[in-house]
C-alpha cells in the first residue's frame, strides 16, 4: 500500500491543481511499469558492460601470463597449464575463449592484423606508380621493431616457426595486393604472381627472423633498406616479364 501512494501521490497532486478530476489508476499503472522498463534495459546494459570489461580483464591476464613465460622459457616449452597458473585462470574459462595456446598468441598480434589490413587496403587502391616499390613491407618492420619485447623472444626460443605463422598469410596478403598494383599485366599469369609473392614473403621473414634473433643493431627503415636493394630488381625484371 505504501509503494502505490508513493507512486500514486505527485499525480494526484497534479490532478488537484489542473482540476477536480484524478487521472485513471490505469494510466499511473502503466507510466509506472514504462519506468520499470527503462530501469531494466538500464540494467542490462550495465550488466552487459561488467561482463564485457570481465572478458577484456581475462583475456589481458592471459595474453600477459603468455608473453611473460615466453621470454622465461620459450614458446615451444609452455603448456595450457604453465598460462593458467601464470594468469591464476580456470581451464574452463580459459577455453570460453582460446582453443589453445596459439589461438591465444595469435589473438595478441590483432594490432598488426588491423595495420596491414589498413595497408592492404591502401595497395588495392593505389595507382602502380604512385608508391614506392616494396613500400608496404616497411609497415611491417616498423611493427616488429615497436614490439621488439615481444617478437624477439618467440624468434629466439624456439618460436621462429610460430612467427612465420603470425606474418605469412598476413605479409603474403599485402605483398599480394601491391604486386597487382604495380604490375596489372601480371595479374594474367597467377602462377607467376604467386611465385614472386611467396618468394618475397619467404625472404622478408627469413631476414626479419636474423634481424631479431641476432639483435643486429638496424632500424626498421634500415632493415627495410636492405630488404629492397636485395629484392628489388629480381623480382621487378621476374614480374615485367610476360
Amino acid at each position: 500500500m505504501n509503494r502505490q501512494f508513493i507512486t500514486e501521490l505527485p499525480i494526484r497532486l497534479c490532478g488537484s491543481i489542473s482540476g477536480d478530476r484524478q487521472q485513471p489508476i490505469a494510466t499511473i499503472r502503466s507510466q509506472a511499469n514504462a519506468t520499470g522498463s527503462v530501469v531494466r534495459e538500464r540494467e542490462a546494459s550495465v550488466g552487459t558492460t561488467k561482463t564485457d570489461r570481465r572478458v577484456r580483464r581475462t583475456r589481458e591476464l592471459l595474453q600477459r601470463a603468455l608473453l611473460s613465460l615466453v621470454q622465461e622459457r620459450g614458446y615451444e616449452r609452455i603448456t595450457v597449464q604453465d598460462i593458467l597458473d601464470r594468469a591464476d585462470v580456470g581451464r574452463s574459462t580459459f577455453y570460453a575463449h582460446y582453443r589453445d595456446k596459439e589461438d591465444l598468441l595469435l589473438s595478441g598480434f590483432e594490432d598488426i592484423r588491423v595495420a596491414l589490413t589498413t595497408e592492404r587496403e591502401a595497395a588495392e587502391h593505389a595507382d602502380g606508380g604512385a608508391r614506392e616499390f616494396l613500400q608496404p613491407l616497411l609497415v611491417v618492420f616498423r611493427h616488429v621493431e615497436a614490439h621488439r619485447h615481444v617478437w624477439q623472444p618467440l624468434a629466439r626460443k624456439g618460436g621462429a616457426d610460430v612467427v612465420v605463422r603470425i606474418l605469412r598469410d598476413y605479409v603474403a596478403d599485402l605483398v599480394r595486393e601491391h604486386f597487382r598494383a604495380q604490375f596489372p599485366a601480371a595479374v594474367k599469369n597467377q602462377v607467376q604472381l604467386e611465385t614472386a609473392v611467396h618468394f618475397i614473403v619467404s625472404a622478408f621473414i627469413g631476414l626479419g627472423i636474423w634481424w631479431l634473433d641476432n639483435d643486429i643493431p638496424y632500424s626498421a627503415e634500415e632493415m627495410y633498406s636492405i630488404f629492397r636493394r636485395l629484392a628489388n630488381q629480381g623480382v621487378r625484371s621476374f614480374l615485367s616479364t610476360p
